[in-house]
């Protein structure tokens, strides 16, 4: 989507570029509504009619048909997209110009909220949400911009408006409107960008290199944004932007923001939002493994945890058992093979959370999830599912079924200890 804020349209049926609601574009797309408009362009829901599925259609502003750079900016950023492929980046589905020759893009459609609208959250303090739940998204943010500097780009535009919360505490990182390769050099002297989430060298650089450590830091602004619930540097504007990083202010530190946050989290954070480059995480990897490691050596409490992993993969039930041994202090750990061996284990004693491979004998991931939500006392228990194959339509149908996450394999034992911990509650701090 674009690289500037989304303006919510609700259902607007018309807008200047003369595409309305019900119009078909390119024989393929036909508009439903529209979902937001950018600098770059609008985006609108709509419905493929060839492979019967909902995208997100991003077609090139009016202002910008006739204009070449514009042009090409959106074709890279369409190009940018389509080279990662991650569960937590959204994918591109096809590029192309309509018959009023109005470049346009279709990706996957993420329903469900950003980042920006989740913050809300922190306007009542009873609503304020968990450390864990915290670290549930940044986690995923962090892997998809990996993927993304695996690539040899920066996205360059990281903020809470960029970042999607789908079914199933997905999370996904979108819009590559001011998407550069590694070690461009920046010749624009326009500031570009949502100036709270800049990094600094940006700024005081007469002409930037494009490193992977600006999305660091603007990763590590949306970290401390979203466990305090404040900015690091209250700016709302360019000026104030050079006025920060020009006078080299530091930033608080978290914990005195928000005294019930560990303090812990406090180098983490700090580190990330270095002035100095190579003060910095060198990648947004080694900063997610910070903050499990910060959160790792907070207490999670007495409470000991059951635990149901169900999986026919023996390989699978040793790496999920070190990985939630991890998780919780001494977990009561319940393995089973197949799927009627995992309901009659859950019949006989709930659990606290329940984590189900996809495609196992007996009952399967679909079969076990639905049989788990029919049965009265296992209505709130979590349900994590992992799969190997599972696409699309099984985690949609698993998550009206009541799942409350997926993972995919080969499984990283971080990831599941992440969405473990924030789906059994753990997050408290």
């Amino acid at each position: 989507m674009g690289s500037d804020e989304l303006e919510d349209l609700g259902d607007e049926t018309g807008l200047p570029d003369g595409l309305r609601v019900g119009d078909l574009v390119d024989g393929v797309y036909r508009i439903e509504r529209v979902l937001g408009r950018g600098g770059m362009g609008v985006v609108f829901l709509a419905r493929d009619e060839r492979l019967e599925r909902d995208v997100a259609l991003k077609v090139i502003a009016p202002h910008a048909i006739a204009d070449a750079n514009a042009r090409t900016l959106f074709q890279t950023e369409a190009r940018a997209m389509a080279g990662v492929r991650h569960a937590n980046v959204v994918q591109i589905f096809a590029y192309g110009e309509d018959a009023a020759r109005r470049p346009f893009f279709a990706m996957e459609h993420v329903p469900g909220a950003s980042v920006a609208d989740w913050l809300e959250r922190w306007a009542d303090p009873s609503t304020a949400p968990s450390l864990d739940e915290v670290l549930g998204i940044l986690e995923q943010v962090c892997r998809g911009l990996g993927a993304i500097h695996a690539q040899g780009i920066v996205h360059a535009d990281v903020k809470p408006g960029n970042v999607l919360i789908g079914p199933s505490f997905r999370v996904a990182v979108t819009d590559f409107g001011l998407v550069r390769a590694l070690g461009e050099k920046d010749r624009n002297e326009l500031v570009v960008g949502t100036p709270a989430f800049i990094a600094p060298e940006v700024v005081y650089s007469r002409e930037p290199v494009f490193d992977s450590r600006a999305d660091v830091y603007s990763a590590g602004v949306m970290a401390f944004e979203m466990l305090t619930g404040e900015l690091p540097f209250p700016i709302s504007n360019v000026g104030e932007l050079f006025d920060v990083h020009l006078r080299k202010l530091p930033p608080p530190r978290p914990s005195d923001v928000r005294p019930d946050l560990p303090p812990a989290f406090d180098e983490v954070l700090l580190r990330a939002l270095a002035r100095d480059v190579e003060a910095r995480y060198p990648t947004t990897d080694a900063l997610r493994k910070a903050l499990l490691g910060a959160r790792q050596s907070v207490a999670l409490g007495p409470r000991r945890v059951r635990v149901l992993l169900a999986d026919d993969d023996r390989d699978f039930l040793a790496l999920g058992r070190e990985a939630l041994t991890f998780a919780f202090p001494e977990p009561e750990i319940v393995e089973a093979t197949d799927g009627e061996a995992a309901l009659a284990a859950l019949d006989e004693r709930r659990a606290d959370l329940a984590v189900i491979d996809l495609d196992m004998p007996g009952l399967n991931g679909i079969e076990l999830t639905a049989a788990i939500r029919a049965r009265p006392h296992l209505k709130k228990m979590p349900i994590i599912v992992v799969t190997a194959y599972g696409g699309g339509k099984d985690w949609q149908l698993l998550q009206a079924l009541g799942a409350d996450g997926f993972l995919v394999k080969p499984l990283d034992p971080y990831a599941l200890v992440a969405m473990a911990r924030r789906a059994v509650g753990h997050g408290e701090g």
